[in-house]
């Protein structure tokens, strides 16, 4: 069964996450659209590159799996 975006059930223990240190985290699906954007700017000829960049930033898993981390990518909303 895979866990759902924003699922804790693998996390590591705050105790090892304390001896990690701070990190940022990109999500693979994001990283990967921010890329397609590039592309997206490289080959406006190709009209299917915005929906493959849209449904990559959709598929983020929004939590890094282990720590927890949120995406930093500027596509979500942030909350204050």
């Amino acid at each position: 069964m895979t866990n759902p975006p924003g699922s804790t059930s693998e996390q590591l223990p705050d105790g090892i996450l304390a001896l990690l240190g701070p990190r940022t985290y990109l999500s693979t699906a994001c990283e990967t659209a921010l890329l397609l954007t590039k592309a997206i700017a490289r080959n406006p000829d190709r009209d299917d590159l915005p929906g493959v960049r849209d449904r990559m930033h959709a598929r983020c898993r929004l939590n890094h799996k282990f720590t927890g981390a949120l995406c930093s990518c500027p596509c979500h909303p942030q909350a204050d």
